[in-house]
């Protein structure tokens, strides 16, 4: 028995206008939620430590690269004006941490001045560094 196929196909009709519309929100979206980096260009070796713990990343660092240059948010920043651009930073933060990341190599006096314009600041620190195994 040979069973007849229709032969008038009505085409399946997908409406693509929208979908522009969704493909540019979700370049959007994504965007606005993702964490650029700010210190890429900034060279660093981290300090390796076993008591380590977990903390929620800060929208403020401060970092203290290999030669001893102080980086804040990325920008470089002379010792003179820390406490004035990490005061002016943190007025608008609820949080008053800062990432602090320094040079496992650098040495006390160039890092302990860091920490004292710092804390003159108001800032609550958080040193970066890596776990040690």
């Amino acid at each position: 028995m040979k069973l007849e196929r229709k032969k008038n196909r009505i085409p399946i009709l997908i409406p693509m206008a929208s979908m522009g519309d969704i493909a540019f929100l979700l370049i959007i979206f994504f965007l606005l939620t993702s964490n650029f980096i700010k210190e890429g260009h900034v060279k660093i070796e981290q300090a390796a430590s076993p008591d380590i713990e977990q903390l929620e990343e800060s929208s403020l660092s401060v970092t203290v690269d290999t030669e001893g240059l102080i980086w804040l948010q990325g920008t470089p920043c002379p010792l003179d004006a820390l406490k004035l651009g990490t005061e002016a930073l943190l007025e608008d933060m609820p949080s008053k941490v800062v990432m602090l990341k320094i040079d496992k190599n650098v040495t006390q006096e160039i890092f302990g001045a860091v920490l004292l314009e710092l804390s003159k600041a108001g800032a609550e620190l958080a040193m970066v560094g890596m776990e040690e195994k």
